[in-house]
């Protein structure tokens, strides 16, 4: 699934609009310890977090992840979104709690899954 299609089907709003819009997700991850995140998540995952920092970006840029899901509402200061936009990173907000925004993930992608089978 791309990640536009991703957020049309989700509570979510851009906070910055990455170079890659049209990325294909294969799943999420979850976790909220910065070395941890960055020795774990793929490429092709979102991380959900409650994390706002710079430091996100720097973790999010190094291990390619797709997009920074910030769960709960939770917001970023616009001297961290703009280092995000200089690194094209996409990060976007959702008032799901962590658990309900990777339900949800898995769910539509289990769901396209599902309906590519079919085709």
């Amino acid at each position: 699934m791309k990640l536009e299609k991703l957020f049309s089907k989700m509570p979510c709003q851009i906070l910055c609009a990455g170079s890659d819009l049209k990325r294909t997700i294969r799943g999420g991850y979850a976790c909220d310890m910065l070395s941890w995140v960055v020795s774990r998540i793929d490429s092709g995952e979102i991380w959900l977090t409650i994390l706002n920092s710079v430091n996100v970006v720097a973790v999010a840029t190094l291990s390619e992840c797709a997009c920074v899901m910030l769960t709960e509402s939770v917001e970023m200061e616009a001297d961290v979104l703009s280092r995000a936009k200089e690194k094209g990173l996409t990060i976007v907000t959702t008032p799901l709690t962590t658990y309900e925004a990777a339900v949800s993930i898995s769910r539509l992608l289990e769901a396209e899954q599902t309906t590519a089978g079919r085709n």
